[in-house]
């Protein structure tokens, strides 16, 4: 059969509606067979008009009462045995179909429906085609299938928030805390945590005063602690040679000692107490060395003698070390974790090193917490290149030496009765990004300097979820200081 142009035309013969429908196939060839019978009751007029200038053949139908376009296209479909065609077209007027599509819609109107069904409806179609399409009414998405899996038709559509802010916001808080504006609820999905804003860490003062009576009165304080604690138990007056000494409170009667090596067995506490308690003087030989082992640790080690001091020279030694009425004297090359506290006597420390425990001492130390050398009535002295890590002071007595050649002081030297200082502070202030009330994993940021905040983070969000943006300084005593933050922006964009 020769190939030809043929338009069906479908539309209604009521006077009372003038749209009609039309069905185009474009080059095709169009084997039919009507039955006159069959469409006798439906009253259908058919006239056939030859176009031969154009080589082009169009059927018309007529439709009486009103019938809908779609019973006609189905009444076609029933007679009409066998279409071939390159392209066909549905729409409100007539058209020519694109050349390149084997079937195009063009209407202004109204839009195509796909079928639609949950998830478990979707998973029961047996060997879905590659490129089926359905709507998910579960997830409300697109899906189509890829050969192999079902897969979301991705929808840009509402695919970030935001919230923004312009007005200053300030905290001084040291938790974590709301940044003002800065909470989003999206809806469920993976998102993109995106914030960024500009901060302001302004440097302060901070002010604190010394007084060396009151640190007296705490030293005397300090000392009723320490011997209140109860007995454990007793040991001969020289320790080392050695011996291993596990955790207790142990008095000896008459002058302690210790010679050679000692070591601390804390049996696995690191709150391990040792409290060696004499009640006369304490004194350590010529490079005597005291070791820690299993969780000992030097604030929680006290050596107290009732008289005087002494350390022989090149001592290795941890702990408090605190007479109740005589000097101390440490020789040359010693090397002290702890603190030299007397309530009476005279100080005297070097060459050789001094530092402060870095751990909380099971004992209040209340004023004196910071210092590695106190006397409540006596000079302190040192000699020679020594490093001290920690505060001095004295309530009675002159304080001299510490500036000698290589001496290092890395604290603050109370020379007798009220000291006030003003200490330049730089706050910290730290960011983050919580998810519900949990911290996003990794996000969190620390400033020293005032500069732009950024911060990003991946969070996989249920319904109600709630994306903020938390912030917070630091735990140093100033003044003033707060932490401020302007404009500011926090950004969810969902990811597929």
């Amino acid at each position: 059969m020769k190939k030809s142009l043929i338009g069906v035309s479908l539309s209604s013969s009521s006077s009372s509606s003038s749209s009609s429908s039309y069905l185009h196939f474009k080059r095709c060839q169009l084997m039919y067979r009507l039955s006159i019978k069959q469409l006798k009751l439906m009253e259908f007029k058919i006239s056939i008009s030859n176009y031969n200038a154009r080589r082009n053949s169009a059927i018309k139908v007529n439709i009486k009462n009103n019938l809908v376009p779609l019973i006609v296209l189905v009444t076609l479909m029933i007679f009409v045995q066998t279409i071939y065609a390159q392209s066909m077209g549905i729409s409100s007027g007539a058209i020519t179909p694109d050349a390149s599509s084997i079937f195009e819609m063009r209407t202004t109107t109204k839009g195509l429906l796909i079928p639609r069904m949950k998830t478990t409806e979707r998973d029961l179609i047996n060997s879905p085609a590659n490129g089926l399409m359905i709507y998910n009414t579960t997830t409300k998405q697109f899906n189509f299938y890829n050969g192999s899996s079902w897969n979301i038709l991705l929808s840009y559509s509402n695919s970030f928030t935001s919230a923004t802010a312009g007005a200053d916001h300030s905290t001084t808080s040291t938790a974590d805390t709301l940044v003002g504006g800065m909470t989003v609820t999206p809806g469920a999905g993976t998102y993109v945590v995106h914030f960024n804003g500009q901060s302001d860490i302004p440097s302060t003062n901070s002010t604190t005063t010394f007084n060396t009576a009151t640190a007296k009165t705490d030293l005397d304080s300090i000392y009723t602690d320490i011997v209140a604690v109860t007995v454990t138990g007793t040991h001969g007056l020289t320790f080392g040679s050695g011996d291993t000494l596990t955790a207790g409170v142990y008095t000896i009667t008459g002058a302690m000692s210790i010679a050679g090596s000692l070591t601390l067995d804390g049996g696995g506490n690191s709150n391990a107490l040792f409290i060696m308690r004499g009640s006369a003087a304490f004194n350590t030989s010529a490079g005597t060395n005291v070791t820690l082992i299993n969780g000992a640790s030097p604030e929680n080690i006290y050596w107290i003698a009732q008289n005087a001091i002494g350390l022989g020279a090149s001592t290795v030694i941890q702990g408090t070390l605190f007479s109740n009425n005589g000097a101390i004297a440490v020789g040359a090359a010693c090397t002290i974790t702890g603190r030299l506290l007397t309530k009476a006597g005279a100080l005297s420390f070097g060459p050789g090193t001094l530092s402060l425990p870095t751990d909380t001492s099971s004992i209040n130390f209340r004023s004196l917490i910071t210092l590695i050398m106190y006397t409540a009535s006596g000079a302190i002295a040192n000699t020679g290149a020594s490093t001290y890590t920690g505060d001095i002071g004295t309530n009675l007595g002159a304080i001299t030496a510490f500036t000698a050649v290589g001496c290092t002081v890395n604290g603050t030297i109370y020379q007798a009765g009220l000291t006030t200082l003003v200490t330049r502070i730089y706050h910290k202030a730290t960011f983050s990004l919580y998810q519900n009330g949990v911290l996003i994993p990794n996000s969190a940021r620390t400033l020293i300097n005032s500069s732009i905040i950024d911060l990003q983070g991946i969070a996989i969000v249920q319904a109600g979820e709630t994306i903020e943006v938390k912030w917070r300084m630091d735990k140093q005593i100033s003044d003033n200081g707060q932490i401020d933050i302007g404009n500011r922006i926090l950004t969810l964009t969902e990811v597929r």
